[in-house]
């Protein structure tokens, strides 16, 4: 759940279970008597604290004081591995170390790992299943956006890029393609080779989403023939005249009418697969689109499936001066489109009647989230916190976007939602004179 940060320490949860393996049955049982650890970083240190187990009133006497000393000295970020195996610290007089937090290590000490100079770094985040980190440092004429292997820090890639932001650059879910954002195009590279194998064009295009992770449900039998195939969601800011857009796309077939791929033995014969894009004919159209008023920036949530995504939308100004947060907008984006076979759909989710509306009879969104558990059979629904305080939260059916479940209203800001999907806590936090309520998926 979420907290408060304070000047002084940063809290983190390390959840041994791999992200990765969602779809696993097994998983749980995996990973029943995996200890829980708390990564804590200060000014003066990163420090991992194991936490006594409860169920046993013998483990529960044995608390230790401190914690397991992982790097000392002043540190300017940390970035947890998706399967909270390893951690990366920075360290601007030594750069970027790695701790392996394996139970059978021998040493947790963070040690150097970088087979080149990171004291620069300044942002970095790792790959869906822990593969690859991505720096950023300051643009000084050169590359500044790097790609490294997590395990033995070799640089595999390198692009330019001014703005200070990691997001231009992600990858598929099982990390065989990265996509990486240019002025006006998204172009797609072999993640092991790091060749272009294509290029969709979107002319002002601001930011893309894929999402990674994707689980199945359990009544669903996935071929390992069929080829795999990767949504995103791309957005488009608005210009004079003309709304913003969002785009549901789908890689390699629905990408869009200005798009083109490279077929294999092209990527094959290139040497860095920066012209060999006009091989093989524009996929598709898009999925869906989505025209936009009153948009400057779009927040997207994928489903757990992979197969639908919440996108939130804001204005810095509310026009009607009722919101000092400005306006906002929630919409949702579907693969599929139940009354459409073989398109998608994009449709603004209904709020219940019951949330507080504004002067101008519109309702603020203030949050919103899915319920984290891809086994879930049949639909997953999500969350919404929307009108004005005390804000109603509600439950969404996936498809329809209908709300299904009131939560009530309160001054809460934020739900949190377990990985396995059966607890849920709806909290009001920071400047809210609000608390948590806390809630079960089934008795």
């Amino acid at each position: 759940f979420k907290s408060p940060e304070t000047p002084t320490k940063r809290l983190i949860f390390i959840s041994s279970e791999i992200q990765s393996n969602m779809s696993n049955k097994n998983a749980s049982s995996n990973t029943d008597h995996q200890p829980i650890r708390l990564l804590a970083r200060s000014k003066q240190a990163v420090e991992l604290y194991t936490l006594p187990d409860t169920s046993s009133a013998t483990e529960a006497t044995k608390i230790k004081k401190g914690g397991t000393i992982l790097h000392e000295g002043k540190t300017t970020l940390h970035v947890l591995s998706p399967n909270g195996q390893v951690v990366f610290i920075h360290d601007v007089s030594v750069g970027l170390l790695r701790s392996d937090l394996t139970e059978n290590s021998a040493n947790y000490k963070a040690q150097t790992f970088l087979k080149e100079d990171s004291k620069a770094v300044q942002l970095a985040k790792c790959s869906p299943r822990g593969s690859f980190l991505v720096t950023w440092e300051r643009h000084s004429g050169v590359n500044n956006l790097k790609v490294w292997e997590s395990n033995n820090g070799t640089l595999l890639t390198s692009f330019s890029c001014k703005k200070a932001t990691l997001t231009g650059l992600q990858w598929t879910h099982d990390e065989k393609f990265a996509f990486h954002l240019v002025t006006n195009e998204i172009h797609m590279y072999d993640a092991n080779t790091w060749k272009r194998v294509g290029k969709v064009r979107c002319q002002g295009v601001s930011s893309f989403s894929l999402p990674s992770v994707k689980g199945v449900a359990p009544n669903i039998i996935v071929s390992k023939d069929a080829a795999e195939k990767y949504l995103l969601t791309v957005f488009t800011p608005g210009t004079k005249g003309k709304p913003s857009r969002v785009d549901l796309l789908r890689y390699p077939d629905r990408m869009g009418r200005e798009s083109s791929t490279v077929s294999a033995d092209a990527s094959a014969a290139s040497t860095g697969g920066n012209n060999n894009d006009a091989v093989n004919p524009p996929s598709g159209p898009a999925l869906t689109s989505k025209s936009l008023f009153n948009a400057e920036e779009a927040q997207v949530q994928w489903s757990p499936r992979a197969d639908s995504a919440l996108v939130l939308t804001q204005t810095s100004i509310d026009s009607t001066g009722e919101s000092y947060y400005g306006s906002s907008h929630l919409f949702l984006l579907l693969e599929n489109d139940p009354k459409r076979p073989g398109n998608g759909s994009a449709l603004s989710v209904p709020l219940p009647p019951e949330a507080a509306k504004d002067a101008q009879g519109t309702v603020p969104i203030v949050s919103c989230s899915w319920v984290s558990n891809p086994t879930i059979t049949g639909t997953v629904p999500f969350t919404v916190i929307s009108g004005r305080m005390p804000a109603l939260a509600s439950l969404h059916h996936g498809i329809t976007g209908e709300p299904t479940f009131l939560f009530g209203r309160a001054h809460r800001n934020s739900v949190d939602i377990s990985p396995h999907g059966r607890f849920l806590v709806v909290g009001g936090y920071g400047n809210l004179a609000g608390g948590m309520d806390f809630w079960g998926a089934r008795a």
